[in-house]
């Protein structure tokens, strides 16, 4: 088992084990409505190209959200009002961080990139947290926020026996409290789009991994190191997932479509490690935005592919073509050496001869991650094969299984109810 499917193994459990305890701009496909928007963080917020110690405010490894239910494309809406939130602070890249020995690095405590620090807030008319931000404040309502940060008390005791902590930077105190009094409330949002609750957790838990693209165009020469070019591609973390349950009653009179089966309430739980995915869900949802995204580059042979199924690999270059040394492993691949399709040279050239939309339908599937900072842990089994069963009617798609194991074939070999 590869470093990345044990990891992010361990933090899809993490999520579900921490979820009950509390009972997609072109990005990587980690399914269940994962959005870093959600996580408080940019689309570059976990570049591999950050310097060492660098954290991005406010943006959260793991982050639980109650919010107005609005969505698009069936993924949480960055313009949701938020009632109550939870997380956990983005872990900078130290290479002088201890952490343990393991496929998944659990950060020792004392070190810079071990979990030690985070916020949470409430507020009747909503909280005003989001992107640069994390948790946020406001007077208007009633609520209030805290940050926590427990080195505050483990790092003086550690040192006074003699062993110091790696990270200097703690907070000084343990809890900081900002409380809000004040009469608002926002319940228009909930009348009109419900109630969603998110979860979601990327691989930056492990102890500090940055390995998303820089989203960079351009770089100058003499910061090459730094910089790595993605021709605008710019995609978040490689590695993560998600849990999101929606309750829309305001949608309870609607008829469904295969697509849209959903009344009074929906729900999805999804992620993707070293490019293989798999998501339950019971809605449509767009996992990766291809042709088109970037609105500098014109393709080359336009975007006559609107939708395709994530699960449908017979006009997918990520297995029709596309090297698995085109991924997010560093400067190589992004920097136009590995990634070339559709007449383009370049990470983005990938993009655009991808869908516009690749969505994932109601039911269960297994797929192969289009996004081009996909690392396939062995190249000799990619891609994954593409399974589908549900609303849509049962799909498969071989993948290493096909023909040409692991050369890039995997068209579709059957599909009922085609359509979807």
């Amino acid at each position: 088992m590869s470093r990345r499917v044990l990891k992010t193994a361990l933090a899809g459990g993490m999520a579900v084990s921490l979820s009950l305890a509390m009972a997609g701009v072109a990005r990587a496909v980690s399914g269940g409505g994962y959005q870093p928007s959600q996580q408080d963080c940019t689309a570059n917020g976990t570049s591999n190209s950050a310097p060492q110690g660098y954290v991005q405010p406010g943006c959260h490894d793991a982050a639980l959200n109650v919010e107005s239910g609005g969505t698009s494309q069936g993924n949480p809406s960055s313009t949701d009002t938020r009632y109550a939130e939870a997380g956990l602070n983005q872990e900078p890249q130290d290479k002088n961080s201890p952490g343990t020995p393991t496929e998944f690095s659990i950060g020792y405590p004392g070190g810079s990139a071990s979990p030690h620090a985070g916020c949470v807030a409430a507020n009747t008319d909503g909280t005003g947290g989001g992107t640069g931000t994390g948790c946020g404040s406001n007077a208007k309502g009633a609520g209030g926020s805290a940050s926590f940060d427990y080195y505050a008390i483990y790092c003086p005791l550690a040192a006074t026996l003699g062993n110091p902590c790696e990270d200097q930077g703690y907070a000084q105190s343990p809890v900081a409290l900002t409380p809000d009094t004040g009469t608002g409330t926002a319940l228009d949002p909930i009348l009109q789009d419900g109630l969603l609750v998110y979860f979601g957790m990327d691989d930056n838990n492990d102890n500090g991994e940055h390995d998303g693209v820089s989203g960079a165009k351009a770089c100058p020469k003499d910061v090459k190191a730094t910089c790595y070019d993605t021709d605008g591609a710019v995609n978040g973390p490689s590695d993560g997932g998600a849990i999101m349950v929606d309750l829309t009653p305001q949608n309870v009179a609607q008829s469904g479509t295969p697509e849209h089966p959903e009344g009074a309430a929906n729900a999805s739980t999804g992620a993707c490690a070293d490019g293989i995915c798999a998501e339950a869900t019971t809605q449509q949802q767009t996992l990766y935005h291809g042709c088109g995204a970037n609105r500098d580059v014109t393709p080359k042979s336009g975007c006559s592919t609107k939708n395709s199924n994530v699960y449908d690999y017979s006009n997918d270059p990520s297995v029709n073509s596309e090297s698995p040394n085109c991924n997010s492993g560093g400067a190589d691949s992004e920097n136009n050496k590995s990634c070339s399709s559709n007449g383009y040279t370049g990470m983005d050239s990938y993009r655009q001869g991808t869908a516009s939309n690749v969505n994932a339908e109601p039911g269960v599937q297994t797929y192969a991650d289009p996004d081009p900072q996909r690392s396939p842990a062995d190249p000799s089994i990619w891609p994954t094969p593409g399974i589908y069963a549900g609303t849509c009617g049962v799909s498969v798609s071989p993948g290493f299984l096909g023909t040409d194991a692991g050369t890039g074939s995997g068209a579709l070999v059957s599909q009922s109810t085609p359509g979807c």
